[in-house]
């Protein structure tokens, strides 16, 4: 029952963390903040392929910091049942927060 409820919750968070990305580009767009880019689909597609790269990201500094400070860490960890990669889970979970504390930080600035 707790796995349903976590990836259940997980789910909502990702996508919320994605509609949040989509509206931040909106405001940016409204601004005239937009970086050129090529074009892509979607508001939602172009909000994925951010969280992807700001997910993995996070992951190349998490991993680089590991191996300069020489931590030992494993490599699988089970978590419910399922076994995922420590670094790689952090690093999405920080991924999904990070428009929401941009956002607040925008707010509050």
């Amino acid at each position: 029952m707790l796995g349903v409820v976590l990836a259940v919750g997980l789910m909502a968070l990702t996508y919320l963390s994605l509609a949040e990305r989509a509206r931040g580009r909106a405001r940016a767009r409204r601004r005239g903040e937009e970086l050129p880019v090529e074009p892509r689909a979607s508001s939602f597609s172009q909000a994925l392929v951010e969280l992807v790269g700001t997910a993995g990201g996070i992951y190349l500094a998490l991993v680089l910091a590991r191996n300069f400070l020489k931590l030992d860490l494993p490599e699988r960890v089970e978590v419910l049942g399922f076994q995922v990669e420590p670094l790689a889970t952090l690093s999405l979970l920080l991924a999904l927060v990070q428009p929401y504390v941009a956002h607040w930080l925008e707010r509050n600035a």
